[in-house]
């Protein structure tokens, strides 16, 4: 395995010593049609490939410096929706006990997840998430069709309930386009 990742990556000049890397253990629910990082690639990253990855970048020092590179650390194990897999509070364990720092949530959490897992939010609240982004294109028809999932807008209702609840503050986006125009 590692001779194929080291064979078809090249790792590019790195500047900052302090580094965030983010893995896409497993994707995301929607397919929206703003997403910038397009559709998710169906092949899953395990643990021991972030362990792996993980311990390069630990490991990394620059030719002619005796010194590790990285002095700070920070991994995620999601990029596109964090907290999606039924294992969330193993892998945010995970990335605690590989991250020099706290793990960064930007004001984001699984808006599917917390239309689906009663106790997601109050899991939240109790790691420290105080405000969630929760983004609307629209009313219901619209707002699925930007997310390409039926049921989309009513979960995020149900997640700003949800978030309510649990003492998050809720931070809603709205989108205005041409289609929400009617």
């Amino acid at each position: 395995m590692n001779e194929r990742i080291e064979n078809r990556f090249i790792m590019p000049r790195l500047i900052s010593r302090n580094i965030g890397i983010a893995f896409d253990m497993n994707g995301c629910p929607n397919r929206c049609r703003h997403c910038y990082l397009g559709c998710a690639s169906r092949t899953k990253i395990s643990e021991a490939e972030v362990r792996w990855a993980v311990n390069k970048f630990k490991s990394y020092h620059r030719d002619r410096e005796d010194k590790l590179f990285i002095e700070s650390l920070a991994v995620s194990t999601w990029f596109r929706e964090p907290d999606y897999l039924d294992n969330y509070k193993e892998l945010y364990e995970l990335e605690l006990e590989l991250s020099d720092v706290k793990p960064y949530r930007y004001e984001l959490l699984s808006i599917w997840r917390l239309a689906r897992d009663k106790e997601y939010a109050k899991w939240a609240k109790k790691i420290g998430t105080e405000k969630c982004q929760i983004s609307f294109f629209g009313i219901e028809d619209t707002n699925d069709w930007f997310y390409r999932r039926k049921g989309a807008f009513r979960d995020a209702l149900l997640a700003t309930e949800r978030l309510l609840d649990a003492g998050i503050k809720p931070k809603w986006q709205l989108f205005l386009t041409k289609k929400i125009i009617s």
